[in-house]
């Protein structure tokens, strides 16, 4: 089913008009309104638009009306006069009025978003909604005083005589304003829900353009790090050409399978450290080709840290590191040990050590000097926020350690049938 949409700016500069579906998604019919506040006045409304279930409109002034209607007797039990209590007079009304006002909310709720008086709205349309609230009072005590009434004229029990006309004349005015109390309430209650629903929408929004944002940055950066990785592979391969061709044909060889893997890889940014593992023995594989037997690679897992969830490429900057700033510099033998430990606080520590020759100079020079580690802490801050910890240690002749302390974080279940 399709509408014509047309409304004029206020001061008459231009018209938009606009064709648009009516739709059954409550959703976007609420993401139009946020977007065009004017269209949802033209929305026809249904039921399901209301923000509280009609029944339970019904229900809640039921309650209210027995509630009210049952607090008239309190006085008479207090002092004893519980025979001179006429129900009908004194707890009908009140069960009437509020029982009036559970059916009568689709209208007020009508009024609330045809006439809004939220900041921005004209003048006239304010004259309006105070215009279509006093009609709305005026019907509810009309009609109220005819559901009382009538019945009671019918039954014989209270007859509707010229001095109660009178009566209800005279109380008119004073039973209005009551009933312009009451409907500006519940007005006040639907502007209430519509401001936090659009709270809420903003932050789903906001939160939805953050998510977006980190990950567009979290993309850039593997992007970053994966030509860094590159390179220095190639890197490596040339200095082996003049020494070993046989030994360089095995390594390119290897870096076809590993850059086959990094390129088949999905676009998570965070996998299990049991498939990250995997990445960096081949890895270490290729480094191992270079150096022969002078490099021993140690590795210390624990066995319940395989599963935890950790962002991809993350040890490959830290053992390259040990590589190329501790242990490229010995002239003999060294190791490089890859540790992991699941902690008793929950979280997961992963620790990268060499024994090279280290050096003195802070985390700050440290990180100017190079991509692989500053890659890796902006990472972990995408990620994780101030939930880390992130530690390097070095000294002269002392080799590097690079702990890192992250959140245990477990796959997602696959859904079952």
């Amino acid at each position: 089913e399709f509408e014509s949409v047309k409304f004029t700016h206020s001061r008459g500069f231009f018209k938009i008009c606009l064709i648009r579906r009516i739709v059954t998604n409550r959703a976007y019919r609420h993401s139009l309104a946020l977007k065009w506040p004017k269209i949802r006045y033209f929305c026809p409304m249904r039921w399901k638009d209301l923000p509280i279930r009609y029944g339970y409109c019904i229900l809640i002034g039921t309650a209210l009306g027995f509630i009210m209607g049952a607090k008239t007797y309190l006085p008479f039990l207090y002092w004893g006069e519980t025979s001179e209590y006429q129900w009908q007079r004194y707890f009908l009304p009140h069960f009437i009025n509020n029982t009036l006002w559970g059916f009568l909310v689709p209208v007020v709720f009508y009024f609330f978003r045809r006439f809004p008086i939220a900041r921005g709205s004209s003048a006239g349309m304010k004259v309006k909604a105070f215009l279509a609230s006093f009609g709305m009072a005026a019907f509810h005590e009309v009609v109220s005083n005819l559901v009382w009434f009538l019945p009671m004229d019918l039954l014989g029990i209270y007859p509707f005589t010229d001095q109660e006309l009178n009566y209800v004349i005279g109380a008119f005015p004073s039973a209005l304003i009551s009933r312009l109390v009451e409907y500006w309430i519940i007005f006040a209650l639907f502007a209430a829900i519509d401001y936090a629903r659009r709270l809420r929408d903003k932050q789903v929004e906001l939160a939805r353009m953050e998510s977006q944002l980190s990950s567009a940055q979290l993309n850039a950066l593997r992007l970053q790090l994966q030509p860094h990785f590159l390179f220095n592979t190639l890197n490596t391969i040339s200095s082996l050409m003049e020494i070993s061709i046989k030994d360089a044909q095995k390594m390119v060889s290897k870096l076809g399978n590993l850059l086959r893997t990094v390129l088949e890889k999905d676009r998570r940014h965070t996998i299990s450290l049991r498939d990250e593992l995997l990445f960096i023995k081949s890895y270490l594989d290729i480094e191992q080709v270079r150096f022969q037997d002078r490099l021993d690679i140690r590795y210390d897992i624990d066995p319940a840290t395989l599963d935890a969830q950790v962002p991809s490429l993350l040890l490959q900057p830290l053992v390259e590191n040990a590589i190329k700033h501790g242990f490229a510099r010995k002239t003999g033998s060294g190791y490089i040990q890859v540790q992991s430990l699941r902690l008793p606080s929950g979280t997961i520590r992963l620790q990268v050590a060499d024994d090279g020759k280290g050096c003195t100079a802070s985390l700050e020079q440290i990180l100017e000097k190079g991509i692989g580690l500053r890659n890796v802490i902006d990472r972990l801050k995408l990620i994780y926020k101030d939930n880390y910890r992130f530690s390097l240690r070095s000294g002269e002749q002392e080799g590097f350690t690079v702990q890192i302390e992250l959140p245990e974080v477990k796959p997602e279940a696959p859904p079952t049938a």
